[in-house]
């Protein structure tokens, strides 16, 4: 009998189960006036963890309030808020005219939704006018006055989800985004949306035409998870002594529980000139009323690997809705190539197909998604059926392995470069680490098969990949992993956090990686995906929360840290990056990426409902509750709390056997565990010891006495006594610390705002302090400077923590003044703390001094700049369509038109100057470069940099660049002699990958050099 399967059919029978959907209508969760979405009093209690729970038991919403009610050139009559409620009253909207001097009703749903609108009508005049619905995730991109490109002329109050031409810095030339609602012959009754909005909180009606509305009510039908009757009853959950944590937890299960929905209801990209906004497109390989898990609930509405990296472990966790993984997994699978490539996302449309090949990042989540849903539930038949797929995809990766004869994947030659937000063609720790997981799971799951050779050759592989990233891409000067063999000189998040996830790092090279993005990518808002320090033509920064997730995560569970002071971090990662999130609109689901600004990296376009930045669900329940599986189907689990500074936590996990539930509570360093075994199923505990002595009782029973086990199965790992054989009911297993109380210990992380600094400037220095003590974590911190003539303040600040056993956290700032005559070089800033209790710890941070000179900033003319080979114009402009639309420097940038040439020809301008430039100073020269992208089946983006100097010797750079972002391009000019006099500077910019016609624009800016 399989047993798994009997299991899981249990669990979705449980979960199915509801209280049926409520006739009237009533306002969301979120809008509740006493619970922790809107109320500031509102404390986390043990249990009520359905506090937070934010999708609602009933499919039909009310508003809860009214946004805006302008009448504009027409009238508003009645009061606005009769459209909250079927009450027999109405509010009359009268239109003299069209869209552009109708009256506004907007209405605010107090949380993220989808669906169908309903407006319940009481009358019309005898030539009714047009309704409309626009819908917006936040108010920042409703469409009012001049916002999002002129949209507001024809669809005032939306924001964007069509691409064609609703993306930032596209003129908006008709109404792509309004839905037309059908209004019936007979009144009173109901105008219906039949056109399904995935994603909104705020909803405007307006009228087109003549005439008018009496608006009695505006209710939505609440349309994700279809199968399930009432989406607010969760299998897993989470609650603990932090309120914000808990709010962050259920927002991550609401953003993947919004993205799920019918396989009907998908959107295709891009749509033709003219077309309106839907999503009705039927994915391919599955039935109209499958169930699938969308990127978006406002776009893209399909399904995508990486995306599913992060909400299948939600649903797992959470809803245990494997029926929507199931489908979104097999819809992906069966779209796998002949030679083994798996496409990115759902082939919808002519602009997925021409991206068909664009991401070898995303076969590795291919691999890794289907090794995971055999880990959470233990299906070895499912496992069975697409073995072959999965080692067809590891032979492509494999094969691109090959073509490296120093045995690192890079995916130029392939042209698939395309990451979760950037393009980058080279050898990289970020791929190659998820590569080496992906052989590590499959070892697993051809031993599970019985195929024990391939298991052999999988773990033996990876063992080759790893050494291979450690020997090329560690770089032991910073303290990190490289991008890549080709921008060695760059550090990113996603690569460091992929090496500590995936056990390429370990030990000192583990707490080092993290150390590093501690204080060099740690930001206002969360962790950026570079330092701005390390800019570079491939990978700008911005706020990913794919990789963010990656790095929380990374943090809990290190070997060396038995005070759990990273995993102090990882708390604070969470709740700096994805608790701003649930600051702004709209204010209940996690968003797609986030500019340095901290707002939507692509303004009225971007989902603001994206599953892939619910990585706190996963690392919460995993993690800090501690549940997870140690064999498929949680056969066997562990039970391993990792507090950081939590009191206390508690929460359930759905498995094929039953409910895992649990609580923890911690007092100084004495830990309590709670735990509820399924039948079936086979428990252990791990019980942090805190760096203390510590014995341990097993249901009253001592089971270690500190330093030897007295019972069988209880063994210690690390810093962790586990406790294992714990079968079906319930245990409780604590730890007691005795003896001698641990030390202070103490933690410094230093940053400065910006390490390339100019006479003049006052720079922030931000100091993370983190540390734990048996009281308060107390003492001074002191900051000098290498050199004496920059100024330090404060130079002493005294701080003062109160810790109590567990681990916590500040930052600190201090400021360093750069004298006006300060000459070009580095300084270093050395910050020391000590504590009261003895310990101490030191960190330093380095200023560099660099003198730089702009010598064509293009701010009133083209500055004697020409059009060179496929160029057909040249103009200074302010203002243009591509990202981020706006000059890098100034008022003014060069755009070039380019002719209808081949997408990889190289298009050039170039400039003469009147006289030779002595640059025999200048250590290099750089330009700003941005363009256009969107090149049918292109891999990638180059520009070249060549300069011409004396003797009519050249020197040049060809470097990869993103589209829609200025790139900084440079040119190493130092000890070059033909520097001392240049007389020509080119510029060129091509696709890579694609001989298809393409007429792009590029711009330059900033055209300058460096000296020091």
């Amino acid at each position: 009998m399989n047993r798994p399967a009997k299991g899981l059919l249990a669990a979705a029978l449980v979960v199915m189960v509801g209280s049926g959907t409520a006739d009237a209508a009533r306002p969301a969760p979120a809008t509740d006036p006493s619970g922790p979405w809107r109320s500031d009093d509102h404390r986390p209690r043990r249990g009520a963890w359905r506090d937070y729970v934010l999708a609602p038991s009933g499919r039909s919403l009310a508003a809860e309030s009214i946004l805006q009610a302008t009448p504009r050139g027409g009238a508003i009559d009645g009061d606005a808020n009769a459209a909250l409620r079927a009450d027999g009253r109405a509010v009359r909207l009268t239109s003299i005219g069209d869209r552009t001097t109708s009256p506004l009703l907007a209405l605010d749903f107090g949380q993220e939704i989808g669906g169908h609108v309903r407006v319940k009508l009481s009358g019309a005049s005898p030539t009714p006018p047009r309704l409309h619905a626009c819908f917006s995730e936040s108010k920042r991109y409703r469409a009012l006055g001049t916002r999002n490109d002129g949209q507001a002329r024809f669809a005032p109050g939306c924001d964007t989800a069509n691409i064609w031409v609703g993306f930032p810095g596209t003129a908006y030339t008709y109404d792509a985004d309004s839905h037309t609602l059908d209004i019936p012959a007979t009144l009173p009754g109901e105008a219906y949306d039949r056109t399904l909005r995935g994603g909104f909180r705020y909803l405007t009606l307006f009228l087109d035409g003549p005439g008018s509305l009496d608006v009695d009510a505006v209710t939505v039908d609440y349309t994700p998870e279809p199968s399930r009757r009432d989406p607010s009853k969760l299998a897993g959950w989470f609650n603990s002594s932090d309120e914000e944590l808990n709010k962050i937890w259920h927002a991550g299960v609401y953003t993947v529980q919004v993205n799920t929905d019918k396989a009907s209801t998908a959107k295709s990209w891009p749509y033709r000139d003219g077309e309106r906004d839907h999503a009705d497109g039927q994915l391919p390989h599955l039935g109209p009323d499958d169930e699938v898990i969308y990127d978006g609930g406002k776009r893209d509405r399909l399904v995508w690997q990486g995306d599913l990296a992060v909400q299948n472990p939600v649903a797992y966790l959470s809803t245990w809705n494997l029926a929507a993984v199931d489908n979104s997994l097999v819809h992906l699978a069966k779209q796998q190539l002949d030679d083994g490539f798996v496409p990115a996302s759902s082939q919808m449309g002519p602009h997925n197909a021409g991206e068909q090949r664009n991401y070898g990042e995303y076969v590795t989540w291919f691999l890794f998604n289907m090794a995971e849903h055999y880990r959470y539930t233990g299906d070895r038949a499912f496992v069975r059926q697409w073995w072959p797929a999965l080692r067809r995809a590891a032979a492509w990766l494999e094969s691109v392995r090959q073509q490296d004869p120093r045995g690192l994947i890079g995916f130029a030659d392939v042209r698939s470069c395309g990451h979760y937000g950037y393009s980058d063609c080279g050898h990289e720790t970020y791929v190659n680490a998820l590569y080496k997981r992906n052989l590590d799971q499959l070892a697993t799951l051809a031993g599970a098969l019985g195929d024990t050779a391939a298991a052999r050759t999988y773990a033996a592989r990876a063992d080759e990949v790893a050494r291979a990233i450690e020997a090329q891409l560690w770089d032991e000067q910073a303290g990190a992993y490289r991008l890549s063999r080709e921008l060695p000189a760059v550090h990113p998040q996603d690569g460091n956090a992929a090496a500590v996830l995936t056990g390429v790092a370990s030990g000192a090279r583990a707490s080092r990686a993290l150390a590093f993005l501690r204080a060099n990518t740690w930001s206002r808002y969360g962790s950026l995906t570079v330092s701005p320090d390390e800019p570079n033509a491939s990978l700008p920064a911005f706020y990913a929360p794919l990789p963010s997730g990656f790095e929380a995560e990374a943090r809990f569970g290190l070997a060396d840290d038995p005070r759990g002071l990273q995993a102090e971090d990882g708390i604070a990662l969470l709740k700096r990056f994805w608790g701003h999130q649930l600051r702004q609109d709209p204010g209940s689901t996690f968003v797609e990426h986030l500019l340095p600004s901290g707002y939507p990296s692509l303004s009225q376009f971007s989902s603001l409902a994206h599953g892939w930045a619910s990585g706190p669900t996963v690392v919460l329940s995993r993690r800090v509750l501690g549940v997870d599986p140690t064999a498929a189907g949680y056969e066997r689990f562990d039970v391993a709390p990792q507090p950081a500074g939590l009191s206390w936590a508690e929460g359930a996990v759905p498995t094929p056997h039953g409910q895992v539930a649990t609580s923890w509570t911690r007092r100084g360093d004495d830990l309590r565990i709670e735990l509820t075994v399924p039948r079936g199923t086979t428990g252990r505990a791990s019980v942090p010891t805190f760096g203390r002595t510590v014995q341990v009782r097993r249901d009253g029973r001592l089971v270690w006495d500190g330093r030897r086990a007295l019972a069988a199965g209880v063994s210690r790992a690390g810093d962790r006594i586990l406790v294992d054989g714990l079968t079906r009911g319930r245990h409780v297993v604590r730890g007691e610390a005795i003896g001698a109380g641990a030390r202070d210990e103490l933690r410094l992380a230093v940053t400065p705002a910006r390490a390339t600094v100019e006479p003049g400037d006052l720079v922030a220095v931000k100091v993370g302090l983190s540390g734990v003590a048996r009281a308060d974590l107390a003492g001074d911190l002191t900051v000098s400077s290498s050199d004496p003539d920059w100024e330090v303040s404060p130079k002493t600040t005294r701080f003062a923590l109160d810790s109590d056993g567990r681990p916590v956290s500040d930052t600190l700032k201090a400021y360093v003044v750069v004298p006006d005559d300060a000459t070009s070089g580095r300084r270093t800033i050395t910050v020391t703390a000590r504590t009261r209790g003895g310990a101490s710890a030191s960190g330093t941070t380095t200023l560099s001094l660099t003198a730089r000179r702009t010598l064509f900033g293009f701010e009133q003319d083209t500055e004697g700049w020409q059009a060179g080979a496929n160029v057909s114009g040249l103009a200074r402009v302010t203002s243009f369509a591509n990202g981020p639309g706006k000059p890098s420097e100034g008022a003014g940038a060069l755009e070039a038109t380019a002719r209808s040439v081949a997408a990889s020809a190289l298009k050039s301008v170039s400039v003469t100057p009147a006289r030779v430039l002595d640059l025999s100073a200048a250590s290099e020269l750089h330009v700003m470069l941005d363009a256009y992208g969107g090149a049918p089946g292109a891999s990638g983006y180059e520009a070249v940099l060549t300069v011409t100097g004396a003797g009519g010797e050249t020197r040049t750079v060809t470097t990869a660049v993103s589209a829609d972002a200025w790139n900084r391009v440079s040119l190493d000019l130092a000890g070059w002699a033909g520097r001392t006099a240049v007389s020509r500077v080119e510029v060129g910019f091509r696709a890579t990958g694609s001989d298809t016609l393409w007429q792009p624009r590029f711009q330059l800016d900033d055209v300058g050099i460096t000296s020091g």
